[in-house]
Protein backbone atom coordinates (compact mmCIF):
# COMPACT_ATOMS: atom_id res chain seq x y z
CA UNK A 1 0.00 0.00 0.00
CA UNK A 2 1.23 3.49 -0.87
CA UNK A 3 4.55 2.30 -2.31
CA UNK A 4 5.51 0.18 0.69
CA UNK A 5 6.94 -3.36 0.56
CA UNK A 6 4.33 -6.10 0.22
CA UNK A 7 3.45 -7.77 3.49
CA UNK A 8 4.37 -11.22 2.17
CA UNK A 9 7.87 -9.96 1.39
CA UNK A 10 8.26 -8.43 4.86
CA UNK A 11 7.06 -11.57 6.63
CA UNK A 12 9.35 -13.77 4.52
CA UNK A 13 12.34 -11.59 5.38
CA UNK A 14 11.46 -11.64 9.09
CA UNK A 15 10.95 -15.41 9.18
CA UNK A 16 14.19 -15.98 7.28
CA UNK A 17 16.01 -13.84 9.85
CA UNK A 18 14.64 -15.83 12.78
CA UNK A 19 15.52 -19.08 11.01
CA UNK A 20 19.18 -18.05 10.74
CA UNK A 21 19.37 -17.56 14.50
CA UNK A 22 18.97 -21.30 15.09
CA UNK A 23 22.69 -21.71 14.47
CA UNK A 24 23.42 -19.57 17.54
CA UNK A 25 22.85 -22.11 20.30
CA UNK A 26 23.10 -19.60 23.15
CA UNK A 27 20.26 -17.50 21.72
CA UNK A 28 16.99 -18.75 23.23
CA UNK A 29 14.53 -16.22 21.83
CA UNK A 30 14.13 -13.36 19.39
CA UNK A 31 11.57 -10.96 18.06
CA UNK A 32 11.30 -8.57 15.14
CA UNK A 33 9.63 -5.18 15.03
CA UNK A 34 9.08 -3.76 11.55
CA UNK A 35 7.71 -0.30 10.87
CA UNK A 36 6.98 1.43 7.57
CA UNK A 37 5.82 5.02 7.50
CA UNK A 38 4.77 7.48 4.81
CA UNK A 39 4.06 11.10 5.74
CA UNK A 40 3.25 14.26 3.78
CA UNK A 41 2.71 17.83 4.93
CA UNK A 42 2.31 21.42 3.77
CA UNK A 43 3.06 24.63 5.63
CA UNK A 44 2.13 28.18 4.60
CA UNK A 45 3.03 31.62 5.99
CA UNK A 46 0.41 34.27 5.21
CA UNK A 47 -0.79 32.27 2.23
CA UNK A 48 2.65 31.59 0.76
CA UNK A 49 4.01 28.04 0.59
CA UNK A 50 6.83 27.63 3.11
CA UNK A 51 7.39 23.89 3.13
CA UNK A 52 6.22 20.84 1.18
CA UNK A 53 7.53 17.65 2.76
CA UNK A 54 7.12 14.00 1.93
CA UNK A 55 8.86 11.17 3.71
CA UNK A 56 9.08 7.39 3.52
CA UNK A 57 10.83 5.37 6.22
CA UNK A 58 11.22 1.60 6.47
CA UNK A 59 12.96 -0.03 9.42
CA UNK A 60 13.33 -3.57 10.72
CA UNK A 61 14.70 -4.19 14.21
CA UNK A 62 15.86 -7.55 15.59
CA UNK A 63 16.11 -8.27 19.32
CA UNK A 64 17.81 -11.45 20.53
CA UNK A 65 17.77 -12.89 24.05
CA UNK A 66 20.20 -15.45 25.45
CA UNK A 67 19.57 -18.03 28.18
CA UNK A 68 20.69 -15.59 30.92
CA UNK A 69 18.40 -12.79 29.78
CA UNK A 70 20.98 -10.70 27.97
CA UNK A 71 19.47 -8.67 25.15
CA UNK A 72 20.94 -7.38 21.94
CA UNK A 73 19.32 -5.25 19.26
CA UNK A 74 20.21 -4.03 15.78
CA UNK A 75 18.22 -2.64 12.87
CA UNK A 76 18.36 -1.97 9.15
CA UNK A 77 16.43 0.00 6.53
CA UNK A 78 16.54 -2.65 3.81
CA UNK A 79 15.12 -6.16 3.50
CA UNK A 80 17.80 -7.87 1.40
CA UNK A 81 19.73 -10.78 2.87
CA UNK A 82 23.00 -8.88 3.11
CA UNK A 83 21.40 -6.25 5.34
CA UNK A 84 19.58 -8.87 7.40
CA UNK A 85 22.80 -10.82 7.95
CA UNK A 86 24.42 -7.68 9.33
CA UNK A 87 21.46 -7.19 11.64
CA UNK A 88 21.86 -10.74 12.95
CA UNK A 89 25.61 -10.27 13.44
CA UNK A 90 25.26 -7.01 15.34
CA UNK A 91 22.31 -8.03 17.51
CA UNK A 92 24.17 -11.16 18.66
CA UNK A 93 27.32 -9.09 19.26
CA UNK A 94 25.39 -6.51 21.30
CA UNK A 95 23.75 -9.28 23.29
CA UNK A 96 27.14 -10.58 24.45
CA UNK A 97 28.06 -7.16 25.80
CA UNK A 98 24.92 -6.62 27.89
CA UNK A 99 24.24 -7.67 31.46
CA UNK A 100 22.18 -10.76 32.39
CA UNK A 101 18.58 -10.06 33.36
CA UNK A 102 16.40 -12.89 34.74
CA UNK A 103 13.21 -10.89 34.20
CA UNK A 104 13.53 -10.53 30.43
CA UNK A 105 11.41 -12.85 28.33
CA UNK A 106 9.17 -12.91 25.26
CA UNK A 107 5.40 -12.74 25.38
CA UNK A 108 4.14 -16.31 25.71
CA UNK A 109 0.51 -15.50 26.46
CA UNK A 110 -1.16 -15.25 23.06
CA UNK A 111 -4.68 -16.22 24.10
CA UNK A 112 -6.09 -12.69 24.51
CA UNK A 113 -8.06 -11.43 21.51
CA UNK A 114 -7.22 -8.05 20.03
CA UNK A 115 -9.82 -5.27 19.93
CA UNK A 116 -10.25 -3.06 16.89
CA UNK A 117 -9.59 0.52 18.01
CA UNK A 118 -10.59 2.01 14.62
CA UNK A 119 -7.28 3.85 14.10
CA UNK A 120 -7.02 3.37 10.33
CA UNK A 121 -8.54 5.76 7.77
CA UNK A 122 -8.61 4.23 4.24
CA UNK A 123 -8.96 7.74 2.80
CA UNK A 124 -5.57 8.81 4.20
CA UNK A 125 -4.01 5.54 3.07
CA UNK A 126 -4.94 6.31 -0.54
CA UNK A 127 -2.27 9.02 -0.61
CA UNK A 128 -1.78 12.71 0.00
CA UNK A 129 -3.51 15.25 -2.26
CA UNK A 130 -1.46 18.46 -2.55
CA UNK A 131 -4.40 20.51 -3.82
CA UNK A 132 -6.66 19.38 -1.00
CA UNK A 133 -3.98 20.18 1.59
CA UNK A 134 -3.43 23.60 0.04
CA UNK A 135 -7.14 24.37 0.18
CA UNK A 136 -7.26 23.41 3.87
CA UNK A 137 -4.33 25.72 4.64
CA UNK A 138 -5.93 28.54 2.63
CA UNK A 139 -9.25 28.03 4.44
CA UNK A 140 -7.76 28.22 7.93
CA UNK A 141 -5.69 31.26 6.93
CA UNK A 142 -8.78 33.09 5.66
CA UNK A 143 -10.80 32.07 8.71
CA UNK A 144 -8.17 33.32 11.17
CA UNK A 145 -7.91 36.67 9.37
CA UNK A 146 -11.68 37.15 9.20
CA UNK A 147 -12.34 36.56 12.90
CA UNK A 148 -10.43 39.52 14.30
CA UNK A 149 -8.83 42.48 12.53
CA UNK A 150 -6.05 42.41 15.11
CA UNK A 151 -4.66 39.27 13.44
CA UNK A 152 -1.66 40.75 11.68
CA UNK A 153 -0.08 37.54 10.44
CA UNK A 154 -0.88 33.85 10.10
CA UNK A 155 2.61 32.63 10.83
CA UNK A 156 1.76 29.02 10.14
CA UNK A 157 -1.03 27.13 8.48
CA UNK A 158 0.05 23.49 8.59
CA UNK A 159 -1.66 20.34 7.35
CA UNK A 160 -0.19 16.85 7.27
CA UNK A 161 -1.16 13.19 6.97
CA UNK A 162 0.63 9.99 7.83
CA UNK A 163 0.21 6.25 7.36
CA UNK A 164 2.13 3.60 9.32
CA UNK A 165 2.08 -0.16 9.38
CA UNK A 166 3.73 -2.34 11.99
CA UNK A 167 4.64 -6.02 12.12
CA UNK A 168 5.57 -7.79 15.33
CA UNK A 169 6.89 -11.33 14.94
CA UNK A 170 8.59 -13.52 17.52
CA UNK A 171 10.22 -16.92 17.89
CA UNK A 172 7.24 -17.83 20.14
CA UNK A 173 5.04 -17.91 17.02
CA UNK A 174 3.49 -14.47 17.35
CA UNK A 175 2.88 -12.71 14.00
CA UNK A 176 0.52 -9.73 13.78
CA UNK A 177 0.13 -6.59 11.71
CA UNK A 178 -1.24 -3.21 12.69
CA UNK A 179 -1.97 -0.22 10.49
CA UNK A 180 -2.77 3.31 11.61
CA UNK A 181 -3.23 6.81 10.21
CA UNK A 182 -3.08 10.39 11.43
CA UNK A 183 -4.16 13.79 10.10
CA UNK A 184 -2.98 17.02 11.74
CA UNK A 185 -3.67 20.73 11.36
CA UNK A 186 -1.94 23.63 13.17
CA UNK A 187 -2.54 27.37 13.02
CA UNK A 188 -0.26 30.02 14.56
CA UNK A 189 -1.13 33.73 14.52
CA UNK A 190 0.35 37.06 15.56
CA UNK A 191 -2.09 39.59 16.99
CA UNK A 192 -1.44 43.19 17.94
CA UNK A 193 -3.43 45.97 19.57
CA UNK A 194 -1.56 49.26 19.81
CA UNK A 195 1.77 48.51 21.43
CA UNK A 196 0.67 45.09 22.60
CA UNK A 197 1.58 41.99 20.60
CA UNK A 198 0.96 38.29 21.19
CA UNK A 199 1.80 35.13 19.30
CA UNK A 200 -0.22 32.00 19.87
CA UNK A 201 -1.91 29.14 18.14
CA UNK A 202 -3.74 25.87 18.30
CA UNK A 203 -3.45 22.43 16.73
CA UNK A 204 -5.27 19.15 16.64
CA UNK A 205 -4.79 15.67 15.25
CA UNK A 206 -7.15 12.81 14.52
CA UNK A 207 -7.01 9.28 13.18
CA UNK A 208 -9.52 10.17 10.44
CA UNK A 209 -9.07 13.20 8.19
CA UNK A 210 -12.83 13.82 8.22
CA UNK A 211 -12.79 14.19 12.03
CA UNK A 212 -10.54 17.28 11.92
CA UNK A 213 -12.51 20.52 12.24
CA UNK A 214 -10.08 22.81 10.41
CA UNK A 215 -12.05 26.02 10.79
CA UNK A 216 -12.52 25.45 14.52
CA UNK A 217 -8.75 25.02 14.85
CA UNK A 218 -8.32 28.48 13.28
CA UNK A 219 -10.97 29.91 15.63
CA UNK A 220 -9.30 28.37 18.66
CA UNK A 221 -5.93 29.77 17.58
CA UNK A 222 -7.37 33.29 17.43
CA UNK A 223 -9.46 32.94 20.59
CA UNK A 224 -6.59 31.64 22.70
CA UNK A 225 -4.20 34.32 21.43
CA UNK A 226 -6.76 37.10 21.87
CA UNK A 227 -7.49 35.97 25.44
CA UNK A 228 -3.91 36.72 26.55
CA UNK A 229 -3.18 39.72 24.30
CA UNK A 230 -1.82 42.51 26.49
CA UNK A 231 -1.66 40.23 29.51
CA UNK A 232 -0.41 41.71 32.79
CA UNK A 233 0.71 40.40 36.16
CA UNK A 234 -1.64 40.23 39.09
CA UNK A 235 -0.49 40.63 42.69
CA UNK A 236 1.46 37.79 44.27
CA UNK A 237 -1.05 35.76 46.28
CA UNK A 238 -2.83 32.45 46.52
CA UNK A 239 -5.44 32.08 43.79
CA UNK A 240 -8.05 29.60 42.69
CA UNK A 241 -6.90 28.39 39.28
CA UNK A 242 -9.26 27.05 36.64
CA UNK A 243 -7.17 25.15 34.10
CA UNK A 244 -8.87 24.74 30.73
CA UNK A 245 -8.71 21.31 29.10
CA UNK A 246 -5.48 22.09 27.21
CA UNK A 247 -3.63 23.38 30.27
CA UNK A 248 -4.98 20.43 32.29
CA UNK A 249 -3.81 17.96 29.63
CA UNK A 250 -0.36 19.59 29.78
CA UNK A 251 -0.38 18.99 33.52
CA UNK A 252 -1.35 15.33 33.00
CA UNK A 253 1.46 14.86 30.47
CA UNK A 254 3.90 16.20 33.05
CA UNK A 255 2.86 13.38 35.40
CA UNK A 256 3.26 10.53 32.89
CA UNK A 257 6.83 9.54 33.77
CA UNK A 258 5.89 9.09 37.43
CA UNK A 259 3.58 6.17 36.58
CA UNK A 260 6.04 4.18 34.43
CA UNK A 261 7.29 1.07 36.21
CA UNK A 262 10.82 1.34 34.82
CA UNK A 263 11.16 4.82 36.35
CA UNK A 264 9.74 3.55 39.64
CA UNK A 265 12.33 0.76 39.75
CA UNK A 266 15.15 3.16 38.90
CA UNK A 267 14.16 5.62 41.63
CA UNK A 268 13.11 8.23 39.09
CA UNK A 269 9.53 8.59 40.31
CA UNK A 270 8.10 10.29 43.37
CA UNK A 271 5.50 7.48 43.50
CA UNK A 272 8.01 4.78 44.43
CA UNK A 273 6.75 2.94 47.51
CA UNK A 274 3.34 4.65 47.49
CA UNK A 275 1.19 1.94 45.93
CA UNK A 276 -2.18 1.92 47.67
CA UNK A 277 -1.61 5.36 49.19
CA UNK A 278 -3.79 8.42 48.67
CA UNK A 279 -1.85 10.96 46.59
CA UNK A 280 -4.64 13.17 45.22
CA UNK A 281 -8.10 14.46 46.08
CA UNK A 282 -11.19 12.28 45.77
CA UNK A 283 -12.24 13.87 42.47
CA UNK A 284 -9.08 12.77 40.61
CA UNK A 285 -9.28 9.55 38.61
CA UNK A 286 -6.45 8.86 36.17
CA UNK A 287 -6.76 6.26 33.40
CA UNK A 288 -4.46 4.86 30.73
CA UNK A 289 -6.42 3.22 27.92
CA UNK A 290 -4.93 1.82 24.72
CA UNK A 291 -8.38 0.56 23.63
CA UNK A 292 -10.06 3.93 23.08
CA UNK A 293 -11.79 4.11 19.71
CA UNK A 294 -9.85 6.40 17.36
CA UNK A 295 -7.45 7.30 20.18
CA UNK A 296 -4.14 8.83 19.14
CA UNK A 297 -2.39 6.56 21.63
CA UNK A 298 -4.46 3.45 20.86
CA UNK A 299 -2.98 0.24 19.47
CA UNK A 300 -3.84 -3.42 18.96
CA UNK A 301 -0.65 -4.61 20.63
CA UNK A 302 2.37 -3.02 22.25
CA UNK A 303 6.07 -3.45 21.40
CA UNK A 304 6.10 -6.99 22.84
CA UNK A 305 2.88 -8.25 21.27
CA UNK A 306 0.81 -7.74 24.42
CA UNK A 307 -2.74 -6.49 23.64
CA UNK A 308 -3.58 -2.88 24.40
CA UNK A 309 -5.45 -2.57 27.71
CA UNK A 310 -7.20 -0.13 30.04
CA UNK A 311 -5.45 0.53 33.36
CA UNK A 312 -6.76 2.60 36.27
CA UNK A 313 -3.82 4.41 37.84
CA UNK A 314 -5.62 6.70 40.29
CA UNK A 315 -9.05 5.92 41.70
CA UNK A 316 -10.53 8.64 43.92
CA UNK A 317 -7.00 9.85 44.48
CA UNK A 318 -5.58 6.47 45.51
CA UNK A 319 -2.61 5.02 43.60
CA UNK A 320 -3.87 1.73 42.16
CA UNK A 321 -0.89 0.69 40.06
CA UNK A 322 1.72 1.48 37.45
CA UNK A 323 2.23 0.89 33.74
CA UNK A 324 4.29 -2.19 32.83
CA UNK A 325 6.12 -3.97 30.08
CA UNK A 326 6.97 -7.67 30.52
CA UNK A 327 10.34 -7.17 32.20
CA UNK A 328 9.12 -4.86 34.94
CA UNK A 329 5.89 -6.79 35.39
CA UNK A 330 8.00 -9.88 36.11
CA UNK A 331 9.98 -7.88 38.67
CA UNK A 332 6.80 -7.05 40.57
CA UNK A 333 5.02 -10.36 39.98
CA UNK A 334 2.13 -8.77 38.07
CA UNK A 335 0.85 -9.10 34.48
CA UNK A 336 2.06 -6.67 31.85
CA UNK A 337 -0.38 -3.81 31.28
CA UNK A 338 0.50 -3.79 27.57
CA UNK A 339 2.56 -0.61 27.81
CA UNK A 340 5.82 -1.62 26.17
CA UNK A 341 7.19 1.38 24.29
CA UNK A 342 9.73 0.44 21.69
CA UNK A 343 11.24 1.54 18.41
CA UNK A 344 13.01 -0.68 15.92
CA UNK A 345 16.39 0.48 17.28
CA UNK A 346 15.59 0.37 21.01
CA UNK A 347 15.11 -2.23 23.69
CA UNK A 348 11.70 -2.42 25.37
CA UNK A 349 10.85 0.33 27.85
CA UNK A 350 7.54 1.56 29.29
CA UNK A 351 5.24 4.29 27.97
CA UNK A 352 1.66 5.49 28.32
CA UNK A 353 -1.01 5.03 25.65
CA UNK A 354 -4.04 7.34 26.03
CA UNK A 355 -3.53 8.96 29.44
CA UNK A 356 -6.39 11.03 30.82
CA UNK A 357 -8.28 12.30 33.86
CA UNK A 358 -11.85 11.04 33.92
CA UNK A 359 -14.46 13.78 33.37
CA UNK A 360 -16.83 15.09 36.01
CA UNK A 361 -20.42 16.30 35.58
CA UNK A 362 -20.20 20.11 35.46
CA UNK A 363 -19.61 22.31 32.43
CA UNK A 364 -16.97 25.04 32.31
CA UNK A 365 -19.47 27.85 32.88
CA UNK A 366 -20.62 26.20 36.09
CA UNK A 367 -17.02 25.79 37.30
CA UNK A 368 -16.29 29.47 36.59
CA UNK A 369 -19.43 30.61 38.42
CA UNK A 370 -18.54 28.52 41.45
CA UNK A 371 -15.00 29.90 41.40
CA UNK A 372 -16.15 33.51 41.60
CA UNK A 373 -12.69 35.05 41.38
CA UNK A 374 -9.35 33.56 40.37
CA UNK A 375 -7.29 32.93 37.26
CA UNK A 376 -8.42 31.05 34.16
CA UNK A 377 -5.29 29.28 32.84
CA UNK A 378 -4.98 28.42 29.15
CA UNK A 379 -1.26 27.70 28.98
CA UNK A 380 1.42 26.24 31.26
CA UNK A 381 5.01 27.16 30.43
CA UNK A 382 8.21 25.34 31.39
CA UNK A 383 6.79 21.82 31.83
CA UNK A 384 10.27 20.39 31.18
CA UNK A 385 11.45 21.81 34.52
CA UNK A 386 9.25 19.41 36.51
CA UNK A 387 11.27 17.04 38.70
CA UNK A 388 9.57 13.61 38.70
CA UNK A 389 11.66 12.46 41.67
CA UNK A 390 10.84 15.26 44.12
CA UNK A 391 7.60 16.42 42.51
CA UNK A 392 8.73 20.04 42.61
CA UNK A 393 7.83 22.41 39.76
CA UNK A 394 7.92 26.05 38.75
CA UNK A 395 5.71 26.94 35.79
CA UNK A 396 4.69 30.06 33.96
CA UNK A 397 0.99 30.65 33.30
CA UNK A 398 -1.10 32.56 30.78
CA UNK A 399 -4.83 33.15 30.80
CA UNK A 400 -7.37 35.63 32.11
CA UNK A 401 -8.59 36.98 35.43
CA UNK A 402 -11.88 35.55 36.68
CA UNK A 403 -14.20 37.99 38.41
CA UNK A 404 -17.77 37.06 39.42
CA UNK A 405 -17.42 33.97 37.24
CA UNK A 406 -16.65 36.03 34.12
CA UNK A 407 -13.35 36.17 32.21
CA UNK A 408 -11.95 39.69 32.51
CA UNK A 409 -8.44 41.08 31.95
CA UNK A 410 -5.72 38.99 30.24
CA UNK A 411 -3.00 37.56 32.48
CA UNK A 412 0.58 36.60 31.63
CA UNK A 413 4.06 36.68 33.11
CA UNK A 414 3.02 34.98 36.33
CA UNK A 415 4.43 31.77 37.81
CA UNK A 416 3.20 29.00 40.04
CA UNK A 417 5.57 26.88 42.11
CA UNK A 418 5.21 24.05 44.55
CA UNK A 419 4.92 20.29 44.70
CA UNK A 420 2.70 18.16 42.51
CA UNK A 421 1.40 16.26 45.55
CA UNK A 422 0.09 19.48 47.02
CA UNK A 423 -1.55 20.47 43.72
CA UNK A 424 -3.23 17.08 43.26
CA UNK A 425 -4.74 17.35 46.75
CA UNK A 426 -6.03 20.83 45.95
CA UNK A 427 -8.09 19.77 42.92
CA UNK A 428 -11.66 20.55 43.99
CA UNK A 429 -13.48 20.53 40.67
CA UNK A 430 -13.41 18.43 37.50
CA UNK A 431 -15.38 19.48 34.43
CA UNK A 432 -17.19 17.30 31.93
CA UNK A 433 -15.46 18.96 28.95
CA UNK A 434 -12.78 16.31 28.42
CA UNK A 435 -10.65 16.81 25.31
CA UNK A 436 -7.64 14.96 23.99
CA UNK A 437 -4.54 16.69 22.68
CA UNK A 438 -2.63 13.93 21.01
CA UNK A 439 -2.66 10.97 23.37
CA UNK A 440 -3.22 13.00 26.56
CA UNK A 441 -6.63 14.18 27.68
CA UNK A 442 -8.32 16.04 30.50
CA UNK A 443 -11.39 18.08 31.35
CA UNK A 444 -11.08 21.51 32.97
CA UNK A 445 -9.75 21.39 36.53
CA UNK A 446 -10.32 23.72 39.49
CA UNK A 447 -7.37 23.94 41.90
CA UNK A 448 -7.71 26.02 45.06
CA UNK A 449 -5.15 28.09 47.00
CA UNK A 450 -2.24 27.91 44.53
CA UNK A 451 0.70 30.17 45.39
CA UNK A 452 1.11 32.42 42.37
CA UNK A 453 3.88 34.97 41.88
CA UNK A 454 3.23 38.22 40.03
CA UNK A 455 3.90 41.82 40.99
Amino acid sequence: MMDLPERDLVESAALWTLEQLKSYKHITGADILYKADISSSLSFIDGDLEDNSRGRVISLGLRVIDKEGRQGIAYCNMLDKEALCKVIEWSVHNCKNNDPNPYVELNRNQSIAFKDQDIFDPFIAEGFDFDRGSKICASVTDEARSIDKRVKSVREAFYGEGYEETLYLSSEGFCEWQKETVARCDVAVIMSDGDEMEMGGFGDERRYASDLDYLDIARQAVYRTRLTLGGKNLKTAKYILVLDSLASASFVSMLEDCFLADNVHKGRSLLSGKLGCKIASDVVNLIDDATLKKGMGSYLFDGEGVPGQRTTLLSRGILNGFLYNIEHANMDGVPSTGNCARGTASLPSVGASNLFISPGTEDLECLLNKTGSGIYVTELLGLHTFDPVSGDFSLGIKGARIERGILEDPVSGMTIAGNVYDVLYRVVGVGKDIKFYGSVGSPSLVIEDVATAGI
